[in-house]
């Protein structure tokens, strides 16, 4: 009798507790910079065009879709056909901006205003851009080797933009300035699939024997730095 009837108080006490304690979400830790950079994009690059502090707070995250579209030129489908590495020109590059870490040009222009805690902050947040305007500004400030580290992982990774970055690192007026490796960086990023990646070199002016130079060090790095990886053809209609 008396274990008939302490059968239903238990159940009952298993329920109570099971609603005074429920489940608590797992908190996430901070992820290497090297696994950011290779989060899919709608995570990666849930900063992209990031809304105002104010607004964000009462905002939905864009979708990817959302976000591709802002790359797409102002004026419209095939537009801006001589438009820079930024821009693109249909849906589907568009979509490969996004997938391989590039910003937009407004996202640019606000990361470049960022204090380095503030770069790190959204890097570590997921944002692919962020890492790679992060590594190239912790290079520039002193920490060289910190600064090629992170761009390097981000790289790996699949941040084609971040060929970007370093090419801007050994371009910049540094004691590790060094105009051949500029030049590699972004041979290695047209390598890789990034066709607009060819403007850009050409923009930089080097004698035809640094040209040769250059592409000699960007097969060497295709080697030893990207390990032959599968290259990505940026979408040109």
């Amino acid at each position: 009798m008396h274990v008939t009837k302490l059968l239903p108080l238990a159940a009952l006490s298993l329920a109570l507790g099971a609603c005074a304690n429920p489940d608590q979400p797992a908190q996430a830790g901070k992820a290497p910079t090297s696994a950011l950079a290779a989060r899919g994009p709608a995570v990666a690059q849930g900063n992209a065009a990031a809304l105002p502090p104010d607004q964000a707070a009462n905002s939905n995250p864009p979708s990817a879709g959302q976000q591709a579209r802002r790359y797409l030129c102002p004026q419209g489908p095939n537009a801006c056909p001589a438009g820079g590495p930024l821009i693109a020109n249909s849906d589907a590059e568009a979509q490969w901006l996004l997938r391989h870490g590039y910003p937009t040009e407004h996202e640019l222009a606000r990361l470049e205003t960022l204090t380095l805690d503030q770069l790190k902050a959204e890097s570590q947040a997921g944002n692919q851009a962020a890492t790679v305007i992060y590594g190239k500004n912790t290079a520039l400030a002193g920490r060289f080797y910190q600064g090629i580290d992170i761009l390097r992982r981000a790289a790996v990774a699949g941040n084609l933009y971040a060929y970007y970055g370093l090419s801007d690192v050994y371009a910049s007026d540094t004691a590790n300035k060094n105009l051949v490796d500029s030049l590699a960086y972004l041979r290695l990023a047209y390598l890789l699939g990034d066709a607009k990646a060819s403007a850009v070199i050409a923009s930089r002016g080097l004698s035809s024997i640094e040209n040769v130079v250059a592409d000699e060090r960007a097969a060497s790095l295709h080697k030893t730095f990207s390990k032959y990886q599968r290259p990505s053809p940026r979408p040109l209609e």
